[in-house]
């Protein structure tokens, strides 16, 4: 019975992760269908469809399945018996949190000058873009010495980090000068960020799939019987 909860615990949580991401997703297209005329999406970031009607709903909707989709990710490693998921747990549920917060607190439109709550939700999108390729790298790191599923798709979950962090570095690396002030450097900044995105959102879904078969595998590993597991006559026949 505590075998069959495991795995049905590990495929709950993986689950959430999946169906989180699909929200996600899906709220990212409609705004860029609702936004398709004012805003563009290669030149510019995905906050500014906050100037299209229900726009700030649906960013912090997006924002909100993400962080969702952290936390259930998080909540499902140490179950899914990956070696020390400390450090990646804790960049999860760090990335989590900056989501939330940048969902909840609104950039400022285009055309408006830099407030405080455009400082703040800048600031908590910076946070989860570098969170979540640390943890993504953190978990592949532990995926190698991992029973089972981990061990084998180590290379795969490698390469899927290293591919979200090069991504983010650059992503990254050309919004400084527009942190500062200055003009960027790189003007597909929109497109930029939107494909960061999308490997983000992969990431997380190839990590929760690993993880359900991961603890499919582990609770589903026989038990040795003890001499106190067994029967009474057989005990004693012992």
């Amino acid at each position: 019975m505590a075998q069959g909860v495991g795995a049905s615990a590990g495929g709950v949580e993986s689950a959430v992760v999946a169906a989180a991401v699909g929200v996600a997703a899906v709220t990212a297209g409609v705004l860029h269908v609702a936004g398709s005329g004012p805003v563009d999406p290669l030149r510019t970031v995905i906050s500014d469809y906050v100037v299209v009607p229900g726009g700030y709903a649906m960013l912090a909707l997006t924002a909100a399945a993400l962080a969702v989709a952290c936390v259930a990710l998080a909540a499902g490693l140490h179950r899914a018996g990956l070696p020390r998921p400390a450090l990646p747990m804790t960049a999860l549920v760090t990335a989590a949190v900056a989501l939330a917060v940048a969902g909840a607190v609104p950039t400022n439109p285009p055309d408006e000058p830099i407030d405080l709550a455009a400082v703040v939700h800048r600031i908590a999108g910076g946070v989860a873009f570098v969170a979540l390729p640390f943890a993504a790298w953190w978990i592949a790191r532990r995926a190698v010495a991992g029973p089972g599923e981990w061990a084998a798709r180590a290379a795969v979950l490698r390469r899927c980090a290293l591919a979200s962090a090069t991504l983010t570095a650059g992503f990254l690396a050309v919004q400084l000068p527009i942190v500062i002030g200055a003009s960027p450097i790189f003007p597909f900044v929109g497109g930029a960020e939107r494909l960061v995105c999308a490997t983000v959102m992969v990431v997380l879904v190839t990590t929760a799939r690993v993880m359900r078969t991961a603890t499919a595998g582990t609770a589903g590993t026989p038990r040795p019987r003890t001499p106190d597991a067994l029967p009474v006559g057989l005990g004693q026949a012992a």
